[in-house]
C-alpha cells in the first residue's frame, strides 16, 4: 500500500510534548515526529515508527463515547477508517444470555501470517501469496452498558505501525469498495448479453469516467458473478422448473414440459411462451429444425423450432434442451411441441440427414412432409466423387443447375440427372443412387405443388438462429442463466419484428411503375414482401410479353414469353372471378403472384391484386388476429412489464436526461448531486431502505431459491456428437492443413507441414 507520508527533514525534539487528544496516554512518549497530509508519524523510544491518522474530532472515536446500538457503533468506526485510510475487520466477541456484551474491531493488518514454506507436505510447490498482516495494534472495543442495548467505547488504540493509504490507494481498500445494487444490476444485465464481469467492469468505468469512480474492483465484479453461479449451482434445474410453474400461473399461455431419467435428473426440457405459440398459429406452415451445441454447462443440445414471419425474418416457435440426440429424445420433443401447438402439424419440416430425427419424424408427424436440407447434401458431393471429378467445375455447375432449379418439372429433373450420371460415369455410384431414390425429400421441383414449398430449401434459417442464440450463450452458463439469456434473445428478435412492422405501416416505398397493382401491393404487403412483388412487376413490364391468347370455355389461356430467359409460361385467367394460374407455380411456392400472371392482369386492366392471391401471412396485419389455444387462453404477449419495472426504467431515463442537461454547468451538476444525496439521506433516516441479505439479493436477480418438494436433479453432463471428436473429411483436413504455417524440419531441412518426429524421409534403425 502506498504511503501518504511525504519525506521531510527530521528534527530532533529534546522533550517532545505529547500531542493533545491525538495520542493516548498508553503509548510511549515520542522522541521524533514528522507531519504528513493524512497522518502524524512518530519514532518511539524503542525505535519503531507509528502513524496516527488525522481526523476531525466529530468523526473520531474516543473512550467513553456511547452508541444506541452496536450496529451504529461499528458503522461509525468503519466511516472513521475510510476517512483515515485503513481497513478494519471484525474480531473477538463475548456473549451471555443478554446477547453481545463485548465486541472487538481491529485494523485489518493486525497479526502476523506464519510462513508455510515453499512446498506443501506432498512436495508440491505452494502458490506465492502476499500478506497484509504486519502486527498492527490499532483497535477499538465496545462494551454493553445497559439492558437497552447501548454500547460505549471502553478501549481505543489509535496508532498504526504501517503507513496509511494515499488518495491513489484508497479505491483498493476493502472499506472503500462496495458492490452496490447499481454495480450488481449492471453485471447481471450484461450477463444476459453474454458480457462477462471483466468487460462489465471496463464498461462501467467508461460510464462513470474513471476507475476511481467505479467504487469497486474488477475482482469484486468477478466475485459477484461467481456468487450468482454458486447460488444457482445445486438447484439449477429445480429453480428453472419452479420459475416455469410460477410463470404459467401468471400467464396461462405459457407452456412447458420436462422429463426426468431414472435417477430424477432432467433429461428433456421444452418451453414456448404465448407469443411463440401465437406466431406458430400464424406462420407455422413450415419449420426448420436443427440442433446446436455449447449453449450450457451440461452440454445439453439446444433444439429451436424456427419459422419465417411476414417479413421473411426468422422467428422462434419454441425451444428444447436434450441430453441425448437419439430417436427417443427427438420423439419426446416433437410430441411435446405438437401438444403445445394444439396438435396442429406443419405442412413440412426441413432437417439435415440425421437418422435419429428421421425415425422420430416418421413416428410423430402424420401429415407433415419431411424435407432434407439441400445445402448439406450438395456439400457432400466433392467427397463422393473421385479426386479428378471434384475438381471439374463444369460438372459441379451442371449438377447445381440440375438440383437447384425450382421451375423445372420432375420429369425434366430426372432426365437431366440421368444424363449427367451417364456423362460422368456415376451410374454405379452408390451414394448418387441412394440420393436419387430419395429425391422427393430434397429436390425442390418435387415441392412445387406444396403451398409455400419454396420458402425453405435448406436449414440455413436454423443455422442463422443457432448463430443468433450463440451470441447470448456460452458453454459455461447454468440452465437458469441460459433461460435469462434466451429471454433477452427473444426480446431482440421481437424488437426487430416490431421495428419492421412500424416501418411497413408508417412509411411509403418508392415506386418504379405507374401500375395500380404496384400501389395496391404497397398497401397490403409488408415492406419485404412488397419489394419481392415489385421485382415481379418490373419483370412483367420490361421483360415479359404475351405471345398468344386462346379461349377455352370462357377461360383465357395466354402464353407469356420471358425474354430474359427465352422461356414461355402458360397462364390461365378467368375474367369472371379473376382467378389466375401460371405454370411456373411461383404463387404456390412463395405465396405471391409471378411476373407472368401480373403481365396478364395488367393487360386486362386489373387494378387490384385479387383477394385470393393476398395471403394473410405476408400482410401488414398478419399479427393483428386474436388467437386462442385449445383451453381458451388468449395467446398474446406474456412478458408485459410490471409497474415497478416500468417505473424503474423511467427513473433511470430521467436521471440520464438530467445529467445530460446539467453536464455543461458545474453549478447545476453540484445542485443535482446535492439533491440526490439529500434524497438518499432522507430515505435512510426514515428507514425506508431495508438492507437485503445476500440470499435476497441473489433471488432478486435470478429468481427465488428452490423451495418446493419437487424431486428434480440437475442434468448429467452430456456427451453428444457435437462434443465428440468427429471424423474429419479429406477436404476439410486439407483446408485445415493449408491454414497452418510451414516450418523447417530439422531432419530433412525442408520447409513443410512436418517436423523431425514425423518426417517422411526419416529412416528407422
Amino acid at each position: 500500500m502506498e504511503s501518504t507520508t511525504e519525506p521531510m527533514e527530521h528534527r530532533t525534539v529534546p522533550t517532545a510534548p505529547t500531542p493533545v487528544s491525538t495520542v493516548p496516554t498508553e503509548q510511549p512518549t515520542p522522541i521524533e515526529y514528522i507531519r504528513s497530509p493524512r497522518a502524524e508519524t512518530y519514532l518511539t523510544q524503542d525505535g519503531t515508527r507509528e502513524w496516527i491518522p488525522y481526523c476531525v474530532e466529530d468523526k473520531k472515536p474516543r473512550e467513553g463515547m456511547g452508541f444506541k446500538t452496536l450496529e451504529k457503533a461499528i458503522e461509525f468506526y468503519k466511516e472513521y477508517a475510510v476517512i483515515c485510510g485503513f481497513d478494519v475487520r471484525s474480531a473477538t466477541v463475548y456473549k451471555n444470555s443478554k446477547g453481545i456484551i463485548q465486541k472487538y474491531y481491529l485494523c485489518s493488518r493486525e497479526g502476523i501470517l506464519e510462513s508455510e514454506g515453499n512446498y506443501d507436505e506432498k512436495g508440491k510447490r505452494r502458490r506465492k501469496r502476499n500478506s497484509k498482516r504486519v502486527g498492527c495494534k490499532a483497535r477499538i472495543i465496545w462494551n454493553l452498558i445497559n439492558e437497552d442495548g447501548e454500547y460505549k467505547v471502553t478501549k481505543f488504540f489509535e496508532p498504526h505501525n504501517h503507513c496509511l493509504a494515499s488518495p491513489t490507494s484508497m479505491p483498493y481498500l476493502r472499506s472503500s469498495r462496495k458492490m452496490t445494487m447499481v454495480h450488481k444490476n449492471f453485471v447481471n444485465n450484461n450477463t444476459r448479453m453474454n458480457i462477462g464481469p471483466t468487460k462489465s467492469f471496463r464498461l462501467f468505468k467508461e460510464n462513470v469516467g474513471s476507475y476511481d469512480n467505479v467504487g469497486a474492483t474488477m475482482k469484486d465484479f468477478m466475485n459477484f458473478h461467481r456468487d450468482l453461479k454458486e447460488h444457482i449451482k445445486g438447484d439449477d434445474a429445480k429453480m428453472l422448473i419452479e420459475n416455469f410453474i410460477r410463470k404459467r400461473d401468471v400467464f396461462n399461455g405459457f407452456y412447458f414440459d420436462y422429463a426426468l431419467d431414472e435417477h430424477d435428473h432432467v433429461s428433456h426440457l421444452f418451453w414456448a411462451d404465448a407469443t411463440s405459440r401465437k406466431n406458430y398459429s400464424l406462420f407455422g406452415e413450415m419449420i426448420s429444425f436443427d440442433c446446436t451445441y455449447d449453449s450450457n454447462t451440461y452440454s445439453m443440445v439446444l433444439a429451436p423450432f424456427t419459422g419465417v414471419d411476414h417479413h421473411k425474418s426468422c422467428i422462434t416457435f419454441g425451444v428444447g434442451l436434450l441430453s441425448k440426440e437419439d430417436a427417443q429424445s427427438f420423439e419426446w420433443l416433437f410430441r411435446t411441441f405438437l401438444n403445445a401447438m394444439g396438435n396442429c402439424e406443419p405442412r413440412y419440416l426441413i432437417t439435415d440427414q440425421d437418422p435419429a430425427m428421421k425415425v422420430a419424424i416418421n413416428e410423430v408427424f402424420v401429415n407433415t412432409r419431411h424435407r432434407l436440407c439441400l445445402w448439406h447434401i450438395m456439400k457432400k458431393v466433392p467427397e463422393k466423387v473421385g479426386p479428378e471429378l471434384k475438381q471439374d467445375e463444369d460438372f459441379l455447375k451442371l449438377l447445381n443447375e440440375c438440383v437447384w432449379d425450382m421451375e423445372q418439372e420432375s420429369e425434366e429433373f430426372e432426365a437431366t440427372w440421368n444424363s449427367l450420371m451417364v456423362q460422368y460415369n456415376l451410374v454405379e455410384n452408390g451414394w448418387f443412387q441412394h440420393m436419387f431414390s430419395i429425391r422427393e425429400h430434397w429436390i425442390p421441383c418435387y415441392f412445387r405443388d406444396l403451398r409455400l414449398g419454396g420458402i425453405l430449401r435448406t436449414t440455413s434459417r436454423s443455422e442463422s438462429e443457432n448463430s443468433f442464440f450463440n451470441n447470448f450463450t456460452n458453454p459455461h452458463v447454468t440452465l437458469v442463466e441460459f433461460y435469462m439469456r434466451f429471454e433477452s434473445a427473444m426480446d431482440a428478435q421481437r424488437h426487430k419484428q416490431d421495428k419492421l412492422n412500424t416501418e411497413s405501416i408508417h412509411s411509403v416505398p418508392q415506386f418504379i411503375t405507374p401500375l395500380p397493382l404496384e400501389k395496391h401491393a404497397a398497401e397490403v404487403y409488408t415492406r419485404k414482401m412488397f419489394y419481392m412483388f415489385q421485382d415481379e412487376v418490373y419483370k412483367a413490364c420490361f421483360r415479359c410479353g404475351i405471345s398468344s391468347i386462346r379461349m377455352e370455355e370462357n377461360i383465357e389461356i395466354a402464353q407469356v414469353m420471358d425474354h430474359s430467359r427465352q422461356k414461355t409460361s402458360k397462364v390461365t385467367f378467368n375474367s369472371g372471378n379473376l382467378m389466375t394460374s401460371c405454370s411456373c407455380k411461383l404463387f404456390e411456392r412463395l405465396g405471391i403472384l409471378c411476373k407472368h400472371a401480373i403481365c396478364v392482369l395488367n393487360a386486362r386492366q386489373v387494378t387490384k391484386i385479387p383477394e385470393y392471391y393476398i395471403l394473410d401471412r405476408w400482410t401488414k396485419e398478419a399479427t393483428k388476429r386474436l388467437i386462442f389455444d385449445m383451453h381458451g387462453n388468449f395467446l398474446e404477449e406474456c412478458r408485459k412489464m410490471n409497474t415497478t419495472t416500468k417505473m424503474l426504467g423511467e427513473v433511470w431515463s430521467e436521471i440520464f436526461n438530467c445529467v445530460g442537461l446539467a453536464e455543461g454547468n458545474e453549478e447545476n451538476l453540484q445542485q443535482f448531486l446535492d439533491n440526490l444525496r439529500d434524497f438518499s439521506k432522507n430515505l435512510v433516516e426514515k428507514g425506508k431502505c431495508v438492507p437485503m441479505t445476500k440470499t435476497q439479493e441473489m433471488e432478486l436477480f435470478v429468481g427465488p431459491s428452490a423451495s418446493s418438494n419437487l424431486n428434480i436433479q440437475n442434468p448429467i453432463p452430456s456427451k453428444n456428437k457435437g462434443k465428440r471428436h468427429r471424423i474429419v473429411g479429406e477436404k476439410e483436413a486439407a483446408i485445415e492443413q493449408s491454414q497452418k504455417p510451414k516450418r523447417k524440419c530439422k531432419a530433412c531441412g525442408a520447409y513443410d507441414y512436418h517436423d523431425s518426429r514425423n518426417c517422411p524421409n526419416k529412416t528407422t534403425t
